[in-house]
């Protein structure tokens, strides 16, 4: 099995399994309270595996074999799909077709703490990002439980891309190993690719030591799965309106964001992108406000999502 065919495998089971994640969770995790930062998100993070491991042992066609294994240690990636019966040197990926990070995202929680920060120079070309969007879903009138309400699974490379072209648009740079702001070594500079924001304070704590922020040890705004969708001027939603026309997976990235958190869509676009968009649709958008005319377009027009890649900015 190639690496292409392994990722086509686990994003078309990935549904499946958070529907067993869901059955669980009625089951088992039903609670009184609903905490928010419970750690209840890396409970189903793990589940992901777990459930994605059954839907494997049970798939016919999983020949030669693969399955999800756990990561060790600290490295960035929790999982990696590795063939069932073979040696595996987690070391060397001698034995693994590809990793994978899971994200989890409860809507009810500020995910400023939630980061897909990693360099994009070290992500592989077949890595998975798998992100489950849960709530606490209300059983009765005292209890509730964790339900996955919607997920993202896509390659993790041009989630990785969109988040650092906006990063740039927005006034970041990264640190080239030739000009290392802690005149390192080029040959043997630790810091070539970490994130320096407008202001040439370093975003992740890996990034060059005269470059930490006064009173913190690093800025942490870089890659916040909300956060990293942001524009503020022209250039920046031009990008944005470019790389969603663009690349498949960043626009299904985007457009689970926005469907999620729906006024980060509608502050992302200006009311003259909105009245662009009625037009094509064949919408009156005359005497409306911005909102008005937001909400008509999203109860008229069923993919409206797929009319916002022409929308450039």
């Amino acid at each position: 099995m190639a690496p292409a065919e392994a990722l086509s495998v686990i994003t078309r089971l990935t549904p499946l399994a958070f529907e067993r994640i869901n059955d669980f969770s009625w089951d088992v995790l039903r609670t009184r309270g609903g905490r928010f930062g419970s750690g209840m998100g890396t409970l189903l993070e793990a589940l992901w595996g777990y459930y994605i491991n059954q839907q494997l042992s049970s798939e016919s066609n999983n020949s030669p074999g693969i399955e999800i294994a756990w990561l060790l240690g600290h490295e960035y990636n929790d999982f990696a799909c590795v063939f069932r019966n073979q040696e595996w040197v987690p070391e060397t990926k001698s034995g693994e077709l590809l990793r994978i990070e899971a994200k989890s995202m409860n809507v009810g929680v500020d995910e400023a703490k939630g980061h897909f920060d990693e360099i994009a120079g070290n992500l592989g070309e077949w890595d998975l990002l798998v992100i489950p969007l849960w709530v606490w879903e209300p059983i009765q009138e005292t209890r509730v439980y964790p339900r996955i309400k919607d997920h993202f699974v896509g390659p993790a490379r041009p989630i990785a891309v969109l988040r650092d072209r906006l990063h740039i648009a927005r006034g970041g740079t990264f640190v080239d190993r030739n000009a290392c702001p802690d005149l390192c070594i080029p040959g043997n500079c630790p810091h070539h690719g970490e994130p320096l924001n407008a202001d040439g304070r370093r975003e992740r704590i890996s990034g060059p030591v005269s470059r930490k922020p006064p009173n913190s040890s690093f800025a942490a705004n870089f890659g916040g799965l909300v956060r990293m969708l942001k524009t503020r001027t022209d250039e920046a939603r031009g990008e944005f309106g470019a790389i969603r026309a663009d690349d498949e997976t960043a626009h299904a990235f985007i457009s689970f964001i926005h469907r999620n958190y729906p006024a980060e869509e509608s502050s992302q676009y200006l009311m003259s992108e909105w009245k662009k968009l009625a037009e094509e649709c064949d919408l009156d958008w005359r005497g409306l406000s911005k909102q008005e005319l937001i909400d008509r377009i999203r109860q008229g027009v069923g993919d409206y999502q797929e009319h916002m890649r022409g929308i450039r900015g």
